[in-house]
């Protein structure tokens, strides 16, 4: 797992993928979740406390939630990821930018020295665990990051049937233009491979970066390798770890869990 997380983001600044990140998942693009900065906020704001995001990214969550009044740490494995959301965070209000700090750390080895009361995981990124045993890992790891009573969400997608037999294909090919700079990048799905036992969807990207006269500037490779979980695989990962299930969604509008959609669950700490 470590080499596929460093291939796919450990980069410094100057990698196309870094570079193009906040373009592909800006709020006009169709693949950004809609409606989840609003539903973490409501679950802080029921907890009262300290928000811990794991895998922040460039801070897509973390710093509306600082801006909404909440302290949040936020934590990735891609040095390259937190330094644009260093820069980004340095452009906020002074009391935001204080209720803001950043680690690289991995989420199976957490070592934060403090405790919180929210703990989210957005956007798919548990997926990026590829066995149980990393899973339970990162459960027990995040146990000793929360308070007792503390709440723990995590956003996963059900894969459907349909897409795992292939019958339904995704977009292979999007193009995104970022807003501060012009620069324009294309992201193509070169390859998919499904392995059923393994539980696992191999991908091969290629991130371009695109001239004015539409010649390609640069591009790379990437691979990623994300594992399904289903609904009630989880159920127990998360028992095993003293979490219980509080609340299921398939939606950031609370709507009841629907087969083949987002697996959004809150879950308490034992």
């Amino acid at each position: 797992m470590e080499s596929i997380l460093k291939r796919f983001y450990d980069d410094g600044e100057n990698s196309i993928f870094v570079q193009s990140y906040d373009a592909f998942y800006s709020p006009k693009m169709p693949q950004t979740p809609v409606g989840d900065i609003d539903f973490y906020a409501g679950v802080a704001r029921e907890a009262g406390g300290n928000v811990l995001e794991l895998a922040c990214g460039t801070g897509r969550v973390a710093l509306p939630l600082a801006e909404l009044g909440f302290n949040v740490t936020g934590v990735d494995l891609s040095e390259g990821l937190l330094s644009i959301a260093k820069h980004k965070a340095a452009g906020l209000p002074i009391a935001a930018q204080q209720r803001l700090r950043f680690v690289q750390q991995n989420m199976t080895d957490l070592e934060l020295g403090e405790l919180f009361e929210v703990v989210l995981v957005p956007f798919h990124s548990f997926q990026h665990l590829l066995t149980s045993e990393l899973q339970i890992r990162a459960l027990e790891a995040i146990h000793r990051h929360i308070r007792p009573g503390g709440r723990l969400v995590l956003d996963l997608v059900e894969f459907h049937i349909d897409l795992l037999s292939e019958k339904l294909v995704p977009p292979r090919s999007r193009t995104a233009i970022d807003e501060p700079s012009g620069r324009r990048f294309v992201r193509e799905l070169l390859n998919t491979r499904y392995d059923h036992f393994a539980q696992t969807e191999h991908n091969v990207w290629r991130f371009s970066e695109i001239g004015d006269k539409g010649e390609i500037l640069r591009e790379e490779r990437r691979d990623l390798v994300l594992r399904w979980t289903h609904r009630w695989e989880l159920r127990h990962l998360l028992a095993r770890c003293a979490f219980s299930v509080e609340a299921e969604y398939s939606d950031y509008r609370y709507s009841p869990p629907t087969y083949g959609k987002e697996l959004l669950v809150v879950a308490r700490a034992g």
